[in-house]
């Protein structure tokens, strides 16, 4: 892509990708906490079911991480 050839030939690639993936960490942080908000994933589930807050905390997780995918990286 022309795009990583200009980064990289100015040497600002390395800049680039940790900007971006510092976004990405904290829009990753906070989307899934919208998740846990809106699925109603509390402290309370995970003090009365372990296995099911687990459970869905990954599914948050793998939501987020899939959306992230399409949306950012597979564009």
């Amino acid at each position: 892509s022309i795009i990583y050839t200009n980064l990289l030939v100015s040497g600002e690639l390395n800049d680039y990708l940790e900007k971006f993936d510092n976004e990405m960490n904290e829009l990753y942080d906070r989307l899934v906490e919208q998740y846990k908000v809106k699925w109603n994933v509390i402290e309370e589930l995970k003090e009365k079911d372990q296995m099911r807050w687990i459970q869905e905390m990954n599914n948050s997780e793998q939501c987020v991480v899939e959306f992230l995918k399409s949306e950012y990286i597979y564009q």
